[in-house]
This record gives C-alpha cells, sequence and structure tokens, in this order.
C-alpha cells in the first residue's frame, strides 16, 4: 500500500536488509513462499517475483567486486567495436551484445574460444564467490529440494537459473550493467 509497485521498494529493501544482516532470512522466506506458486521444477524462480528481485539486486550490489575480477580480463580481451563498425557491418537497428560481436568476427572459432574461456573464468572463481551469495545460494537450493524431492537436479537449476541467467549471462550481454564496460557497446 506504500509503494505503487512493489518492485520499486526492492532496492532500499535489500540494501537496508543487507545493513542488519537479515537478507538470507527474508530472501529464503519469500522464495518458500514463491515456490509454493510453483508448479513445475523446471520453470523454478524463472518470473520476475519478490524473492527473484531481492536476489537480482542482492547480485548487483555484493556480487559487483567478483563480476569485475571473474569476467572484466575477458570482457576487455574481446573488446568492442565502435559504432562506426557496426554501421559497416548491419545496416539494421543491432541488437548489440558480446554474441552478436562474436558472431560478425570473421571466425565462429572466436565464440568458442570466448565461450570457453568465460566459462573456465566462472569455474576458477567459484572460490572467491562472496559468502553472502553462497549462503543465499545454499538456502535457495535447500528449499527447492525440500519443494522438489523427487528431482535431483532441481537443487542445481535453482541455484543456476540465478548465477547464470541472472548474473553471468547479463554482464556478457550488457556489460554496461555492471560497469564492466563505460557504455552500452
Amino acid at each position: 500500500e506504500v509503494c505503487r509497485d512493489k518492485y520499486d521498494a526492492v532496492l532500499p529493501l535489500v540494501r537496508l536488509l543487507l545493513h542488519h544482516h537479515k537478507l538470507v532470512p527474508f530472501v529464503a522466506a519469500v522464495a518458500e513462499l514463491d515456490l509454493k506458486d510453483t508448479q513445475e521444477a523446471n520453470t523454478i524462480f524463472r518470473g520476475n517475483s519478490l524473492a527473484t528481485r531481492c536476489v537480482d539486486e542482492m547480485m548487483k550490489i555484493v556480487g559487483k567486486h567478483y563480476l569485475k575480477v571473474t569476467l572484466k580480463p575477458v570482457i576487455d580481451e574481446v573488446g568492442y567495436p565502435t559504432e562506426t563498425v557496426f554501421r559497416i557491418l548491419s545496416p539494421l537497428e543491432y541488437p548489440i551484445s558480446l554474441i552478436y560481436i562474436l558472431l560478425t568476427a570473421p571466425c565462429v572459432e572466436n565464440l568458442r574460444y570466448y565461450v570457453d574461456k568465460v566459462f573456465r573464468e566462472i569455474v576458477r572463481s567459484s572460490i572467491s564467490c562472496p559468502t553472502l551469495m553462497c549462503d543465499v545460494f545454499y538456502s535457495l537450493r535447500h528449499l527447492a529440494a525440500k519443494r522438489f524431492p523427487n528431482d535431483p537436479h532441481v537443487q542445481y537449476s535453482a541455484v543456476s537459473s540465478f548465477v547464470f541467467l541472472r548474473f553471468f549471462a547479463v554482464a556478457v550481454v550488457s556489460p554496461h550493467t555492471f560497469h564492466l564496460r563505460p557504455h552500452h557497446p
């Protein structure tokens, strides 16, 4: 009733809960409510609920340095052509992303090389993942396994839906979102 859109309150709420070290129990509580409405394990945490928005904001705040250390060197290595290069490549309205840049490269092997490199860096960085993120993911993993006890993979998809789809993939496709590049390429 205070906010017209409950999602307007997510960032201040996450900051307040982080400050008071109460984010993990809050996310666990709203995630549990979210899971009660989830009918299929393969759609777990795919929508924009209060729980997913809170985790998204937490990852942006807590994971900023982790993401920068993990992906920025690879993104800098790829580099981004200037706008004039894109006009030469395609006169169409261009949805510019890292994948688009790599696919327009002379060899598709570039795509494979950089995807492999990004994946290796992510795997190597797991030990550096911020403790708070690990605690939240542990909680989500436990809740997902409890909600879908007959699906042995749900505990992993619950976490990977955040780590890969909402954190690393967003950073690769839109590096400016996490301040890995100064502008949208």
